[in-house]
């Protein structure tokens, strides 16, 4: 079964797994119309992948290069990608997570039944293997600063995404959250599919939700522009983030030491039992 559907992978240097996000969205039991993957940092290797399974796909499959930019990123990637997308439903999918075979027909027949302008389907992140749940959207979640979104799990109508002006370029951490939160003050309705059927990969080179600099003044611009509406526990957290970020091995000792202490201070009793359990699993995740 085909569906009218657009997919939009945002890529960058990621050769070694954009292959896994095509063709699980190619998998699918409703398979969709098109696929685009949009590149860029214009990666010879990636446009290599790309362009070997456009001939086991065809022109179903597009290798979109992006201009590159101030403005370049996932936000400005998934812009690009709606722009060409020649279906009024359109699917995001980062380039390390993939799909189940069932997801895009359980989405597209959840919004059927719901007349939604979103559906957002609970997801897994996979850490070594190992999987949790992850993202759980709810009516209760999409209230909130929590809403249960990410770059993977969002099925949208094309009218929804130009009445927000889709992502927002300059909000380069937590874009799909700040996506989220303006689509519901436009009033866009949003539903929760049942089974979780996505993944997200909890390991590897290049997240912006790893410790960096960049992504703790991703974190603190997200803050300043949805603090005044956060309640306290979503600006402790937000808090507790950053201060996480910015703990590096290369960072000065008393630096380390004292952003260790802000994440202690912004935790909640269930983030260090958490913590704690990752950490006697040996595990760690970079989301």
């Amino acid at each position: 079964m085909n569906v009218d559907v657009s997919v939009v992978i945002p890529t960058h240097e990621r050769a070694d797994l954009v292959g896994r996000a095509i063709t699980s969205a190619f998998a699918q039991t409703a398979r969709p119309a098109q696929v685009i993957v949009v590149d860029d940092a214009r990666d010879a290797e990636t446009e290599r992948v790309v362009r070997a399974l456009m001939q086991t796909y065809g022109p179903a499959l597009t290798y979109l290069p992006a201009e590159p930019g101030p403005t370049a990123g996932a936000s400005a990637s998934r812009n690009a990608g709606v722009a060409v997308a020649a279906y009024g439903l359109i699917a995001f999918l980062d380039d390390d997570d993939w799909w189940d075979d069932r997801y895009l027909e359980q989405a597209v027949a959840t919004r059927a039944l719901s007349h939604a302008d979103v559906v957002v389907t609970p997801s897994w992140m996979v850490v070594e293997g190992a999987r949790e749940e992850w993202a759980q959207p709810s009516p209760r979640a999409f209230a909130s600063f929590r809403p249960g979104v990410t770059g993977s799990n969002v099925l949208i109508t094309r009218d929804a995404f130009d009445s927000v002006s889709g992502f927002d370029t300059g909000m380069w951490v937590m874009n799909d959250v700040d996506f989220f939160v303006r689509l519901r003050e436009s009033g866009v309705s949003a539903v929760a599919a049942p089974d979780r059927l996505v993944y997200n990969e909890g390991r590897g080179d290049g997240h912006l939700t790893s410790a960096s600099e960049r992504r703790a003044q991703g974190l603190e611009h997200f803050l300043a522009v949805h603090g005044g509406r956060m309640d306290r526990s979503a600006v402790r957290l937000l808090k507790r983030r950053i201060h996480a970020a910015r703990i590096s091995h290369e960072s000065p000792r008393l630096q380390r030491i004292r952003h260790q202490l802000g994440v202690v201070w912004f935790s909640t009793p269930a983030d260090v039992s958490g913590t704690l359990r990752r950490r006697l699993r040996g595990r760690g995740r970079a989301h």
